[in-house]
């Protein structure tokens, strides 16, 4: 079953009138990791905002759980690449913003706030100041705070892009974990190819000007730890993701 549509969705930008993508359809599904991959610029960010509700379309219509999706909710959660923390306040403060601003009592929340920062490694760090981590950290509590919403959805926008190889593959770890123990649905944005293979069940390649979907592949090497990269098919598909990537209107 879809948790989340998007039915012939088209965009322009208002200032322009040009079109940032095209017929875009798209299916989700519930406890489904799946990953939009492309170059920079044929509008993967634009999907996200749409889905997020941050934007509406220009035509076709966007829905989550059979409702038309028209303004921001706690339950499509996103992660930026710039993280969108507030500096000045604590960890556990920056995690439990949203519960607290949606005016949850803060027994409704804590023991999933102690269980998400064990989980994520930051535990020993609940107390100190956001300014204070470096990018990794930050990062994990980027995605602590919209995991504690336990949001349907989760959105990552190019979310791990900045940091190193070593860090982004323990995020990668990381988000693993947290979805099957949430249970949620998660879309993934990313232009790096080998981050889709890992991370993607399913991988949805955009592509052109404006961005169109070129292809919907199930992904035989989802959550193989990499040791997929020893099948002799592995190249392959590889290979045609990067065609499929590389094509351009």
């Amino acid at each position: 079953m879809a948790l989340l549509t998007l039915t012939d969705v088209s965009y322009q930008y208002p200032e322009t009138q040009q079109l940032a993508i095209s017929h875009v359809d798209l299916a989700v599904a519930e406890h489904a990791l799946t990953v939009i991959v492309g170059p920079s610029g044929v509008g993967k960010s634009t999907i996200l905002n749409l889905v997020a509700g941050y934007t509406t379309p220009a035509s076709g219509q966007v829905a989550m759980a059979g409702q038309l999706v028209t303004q921001p909710s706690w339950q499509r959660g996103i992660v930026f690449q710039d993280m969108a923390l507030y500096p000045w306040l604590t960890v556990a403060q920056n995690v439990t913003f949203g519960p607290r601003m949606r005016g949850l009592k803060s027994e409704a929340y804590q023991a999933l706030l102690t269980e998400l920062l064990t989980d994520t490694g930051l535990l020993t760090f609940r107390d100190r100041p956001v300014y204070a981590l470096s990018g990794g950290l930050k990062q994990r509590v980027a995605l602590a705070r919209a995991c504690i919403n336990q949001p349907p959805l989760l959105m990552l926008d190019e979310s791990f892009s900045a940091l190193d190889n070593a860090t982004r593959n323990q995020m990668h770890q990381l988000l693993l974990k947290l979805w099957r123990k949430l249970g949620n649905s998660v879309i993934a944005i990313t232009h790096d190819i080998d981050e889709a293979l890992f991370l993607g069940q399913r991988i949805v390649v955009i592509n052109g000007k404006p961005g169109t979907v070129a292809a919907t592949l199930d992904n035989p090497y989802f959550t193989q730890d990499m040791t997929g990269t020893t099948d002799s098919a592995y190249p392959a598909f590889r290979q045609r993701l990067l065609g499929l990537i590389a094509q351009r209107d």
